[in-house]
Formats: C-alpha cells, sequence, structure tokens
C-alpha cells in the first residue's frame, strides 16, 4: 500500500507508491519533471521503474544524475542549471538523503533567486 506523507510538498514511498506518482502528477497538472537522483540508481534500473511508469503514463521528464553524496554548492548549481534549461515545472528525487537535498536546494533557488544565493 502506498504512503503519503506531507511536509512542504508530497512525498510518495511504499508498494504502489509510482503509480500513485503518476496520478497525483496529472491531478496536479503538471506538465515535465526533473528527475533528481545519481549515476547508480540509473546504472541499476532504479530510476527506470519510475521513468517507465512515467512513459506509460504519458508524463514527460528530464534527468539530472549528477548528484553524489553529501552534495556541494556546485552539484546544487548543476542541477539548478538542468532544472532552468529542461522544461520542467516540478522535481521528483529518487533516492537518499543527497538526492532529496539536492531537490529542495534546486527548487529553493530557483523560487527565490533574490534570496538564495549560490556562493
Amino acid at each position: 500500500m502506498a504512503n503519503r506523507m506531507i511536509l512542504n510538498e508530497t512525498a510518495w514511498f511504499g508498494r504502489g507508491a509510482v503509480g500513485a506518482l503518476t496520478d497525483e502528477v496529472k491531478r496536479r497538472g503538471y506538465q515535465k519533471a526533473l528527475i533528481v537522483t545519481d549515476k547508480t540508481l540509473v546504472q541499476c534500473g532504479v530510476v527506470a521503474k519510475v521513468t517507465d511508469k512515467m512513459d506509460a503514463a504519458g508524463l514527460a521528464w528530464a534527468i539530472y544524475d549528477g548528484v553524489v553524496p553529501n552534495p556541494t554548492i556546485t552539484v546544487v548549481k548543476e542541477g539548478l542549471g538542468v532544472f532552468q534549461n529542461s522544461g520542467a515545472d516540478y522535481l521528483i528525487a529518487i533516492g537518499g538523503g543527497s538526492p532529496q537535498d539536492t531537490c529542495q536546494s534546486d527548487w529553493h533557488y530557483q523560487q527565490q533567486p533574490g534570496v538564495c544565493r549560490c556562493a
């Protein structure tokens, strides 16, 4: 069973979470995702489990797989550049703390350009 957790936005986890994610995206009317993850999760097929469902649901996506453990501001800036150039209007983090932190930072820098500054 998929479990839903709402903090500032929505996080899906557990069995059925990917299916619930595609339904949520359609409900909100989003157009294109930027998936924020790392190369290992792409190579071992974890990301494909999400992108395959998105493809089947007719949802557009792009990917940033440059996340590393304990990401630096350089990684965040790189991800932000991909986000800004991709045409994405929402983000999906796949992985643990580092992809989640990078994803959240990219969103905050995008939304608060005069407040959040990349050093």
